[in-house]
């Protein structure tokens, strides 16, 4: 059992880290609240039935301990009002960084503005990469319900930049 929570580790803490970053925007918290996933998980590796689906029963565990510590701690993380600064790019010519690090910042604070299914839904997609079947698992909703709220939370974001953008060439002009 050891060995298996090893792995499991190796393999998920950086999907669970970074899915709690994204939601929190704190490293302490996304610490914290990794180590109490990464317990349940541990407590919980009797229950598993099939290994193929470990990172989406990771993240549903994760997703769950946010809900209660946002419900507990933080409501307003699961409304629309957090803004915090996220990671600048590297590897480019110094006005490309800060581009990038402006536009990722933009975009994040934007994220931030959709309520939690929605930004939870764009994280575990285009951030972590899962399939819709796994998100419908982890949200335990069908795997057509995942594509419309994909779908819905996307366009939200993207009305949300292009109005941000729109009010920045007003500033210009």
């Amino acid at each position: 059992m050891k060995t298996k929570f090893n792995n499991i580790y190796e393999n998920y803490q950086h999907a669970v880290y970074g899915y709690f970053f994204y939601m929190t925007h704190d490293e302490q918290t996304a610490q914290d609240l990794s180590q109490e996933t990464f317990l349940k998980i541990y407590l919980g590796l009797n229950k598993i039935k099939n290994d193929s689906n470990l990172k989406a029963w990771c993240m549903t565990i994760a997703r769950n301990t946010f809900l209660s510590y946002a419900r507990k701690k933080k409501p307003y993380l699961l409304g629309d009002e957090i803004i915090k600064e996220n990671m600048a790019a590297s590897g480019k010519s110094p006005e490309d960084v800060i581009l990038q690090s402006e536009k990722q910042k933009e975009i994040h604070r934007l994220l931030l503005k959709l309520k939690e299914c929605e930004r939870t839904v764009i994280i575990l997609r285009d951030y972590e990469g899962l399939s819709y079947e796994d998100i419908g698992g982890i949200m335990e909703l069908t795997e057509t319900v995942v594509k419309v709220r994909i779908y819905r939370a996307r366009n939200k974001l993207r009305k949300l930049y292009e109005a941000v953008s729109e009010n920045i060439k007003e500033i210009d002009a």
